[in-house]
């Protein structure tokens, strides 16, 4: 049994989960004694019925994709992961849901359950950091094809109904949960012992409940840079930022990271994808 599991209650589209991608780089390489677990929270049924007013988000506004860029930009500065504003239209009349998305993380689930975490994954890399439109479903197929997940049984998995019934399983568990907002996170330890964390929350706060939860059990281990675990990372979640990159290795400081990633690609062993006023670190092409 793992020492720690983690209920991590999310949907693809929601920034503030896209935030905490950093903080699972951190404790991946930390505690390999840790599982994370998700169920999709469907956050916006309907944009037209959705209301944010702490975020000046309002579903009925002419520029609702506006309005929504501005929270996410505004929220840039706390998490430093990318976003891409250029070409954002994520919500229209066509597409006016995060259903879609959810849906089709329930599919690669059932699909392949070992590949699950990297679709949802590269599905908020997608939609965040590169602002692909991914209600669709050919961008959603071609993120499963990206993610080595059998396309035929994906789309099948779409198509009979299971992905959508068990979407709905998740969504009973997220209102039996009491459960309203994203992310929020179900921490158990193997002592039977439970806290729920609300909201964005980072490595120490994570840290700080193992260590209460497992009695001091659970401590982190030493995670020095090292291109094997890099490469490890990358083909556990596809395209690293910069931020997950210093929070996943024992770096003092940011400029340090910067530059270990500037060495790498400077060797040719690993390139840059633009995203915003960022980049993602990707396997150079051989």
């Amino acid at each position: 049994m793992k020492d720690i599991i983690i209920v991590n209650y999310t949907d693809p589209v929601c920034v503030w989960c896209w935030a905490t991608e950093p903080v699972f780089r951190a404790l991946e390489t930390r505690y390999p004694n840790v599982e994370i677990r998700y169920i999709m929270g469907g956050m916006v049924e309907n944009m037209q019925g959705f209301s944010d007013p702490a975020n000046h988000i309002d579903g009925n506004a002419q520029d609702i994709n506006g309005q929504v860029m501005h929270h996410w930009l505004e929220s840039q500065p706390i998490h430093r992961m990318p976003i891409e504003p250029k070409g954002f239209a994520l919500f229209s009349k066509q597409h006016d849901s995060t259903y879609p998305q959810n849906i089709a993380c329930k599919a690669a689930q059932l699909a392949d359950p070992g590949k699950a975490a990297l679709y949802l994954r590269l599905m908020r890399l997608a939609s965040i950091a590169q602002a692909r439109q991914t209600a669709r479903r050919d961008v959603q197929v071609d993120i499963a094809r990206q993610a080595g997940i059998d396309v035929h049984a994906f789309e099948n998995a779409l198509d009979n109904g299971r992905a959508l019934a068990a979407f709905r399983t998740d969504l009973g568990l997220i209102q039996s949960g009491g459960i309203t907002s994203f992310p929020t996170f179900l921490i158990k330890s193997a002592q039977a012992r439970e806290v729920m964390m609300r909201g964005f929350n980072r490595r120490l706060d994570f840290e700080r409940v193992f260590d209460n939860l497992s009695g001091g059990y659970v401590t982190p281990l030493p995670s020095p840079p090292d291109e094997e675990v890099l490469d490890w990372l990358m083909e556990k979640n596809g395209p690293l930022s910069q931020e997950e990159i210093f929070q996943a290795f024992d770096f003092e400081t940011r400029g340090q990271a910067e530059q270990w990633v500037q060495r790498l690609m400077a060797d040719g062993r690993y390139a840059a994808l633009p995203s915003g006023d960022q980049f993602l670190l990707i396997r150079a092409a051989l």
